[in-house]
């Protein structure tokens, strides 16, 4: 707004103190407005997700994290409607940040639900389970297949085997190096690509590793 001051005006010490206090309202009021907008999308909403909870008739559970709680009512919308190969794949997929593939055994009643990018068992599996359950026919059954890290992959990712030490066998299968993540004077930043860090885990909590 000083730009468009008097040259006098933008001299004064008082109007420049004003300016500050007008500025700085000024951002305030356009974060609660940019706040407000995103609790209209299930992907950015946080306060209020219990109403989109509502909407679509899940009870919300206040102890689940926030991205199951996007992910069962994104997996509810998509939901609606005649059961297809396409909505199993894009209702799994609401859950996780990967590809998911529906594979079909007709002759045996049975489709199997597969994790094409995601490594190990998704930490949210059994609201997977539970929505998929909830809209699948009732004559068939369901199958999760999941993929693991080979021993070349870990390798590539830690650089050396003197890396492997501080991992269990089952971290070493499912850990995912994360190409949105990097770590900058030991702070994890997202980045859209080209990422230096890895997400680990230590007594069932997570945390991010730089990959050197």
């Amino acid at each position: 707004m000083r730009e468009y001051l008097p040259n006098l005006y933008r001299k004064s010490k008082v109007m420049n103190q004003l300016m500050d206090s007008l500025e700085s309202e000024y951002e305030r009021l356009k974060q609660e407005v940019e706040l407000t907008e995103n609790q209209f999308f299930v992907l950015l909403a946080d306060k209020n997700i219990s109403n989109h909870e509502a909407d679509t008739g899940i009870t919300p559970d206040p102890s689940a994290d926030l991205e199951t709680r996007r992910g069962r009512v994104l997996s509810r919308l998509r939901g609606t409607g005649t059961v297809t190969k396409t909505m199993m794949k894009n209702v799994a997929a609401s859950f996780v940040n990967g590809e998911i593939e529906i594979i079909e055994y007709a002759s045996e009643y049975l489709f199997a639900v597969k994790f094409m990018s995601k490594q190990g068992v998704p930490y949210n599996l059994s609201d997977i389970q539970k929505v998929i359950e909830d809209i699948k026919p009732a004559h068939l059954a369901v199958e999760y297949i999941f993929t693991y890290r080979l021993w070349q992959d870990v390798l590539t990712t830690l650089t050396d085997w003197s890396g492997a030490r501080t991992y269990s066998w089952e971290d070493l299968m499912t850990f995912e190096t994360k190409n949105n993540l990097r770590i900058v004077g030991g702070t994890p930043y997202y980045c859209g690509d080209n990422g230096n860090g890895i997400v680990v885990w230590d007594e069932n909590r997570a945390y991010a590793r730089e990959v050197i």
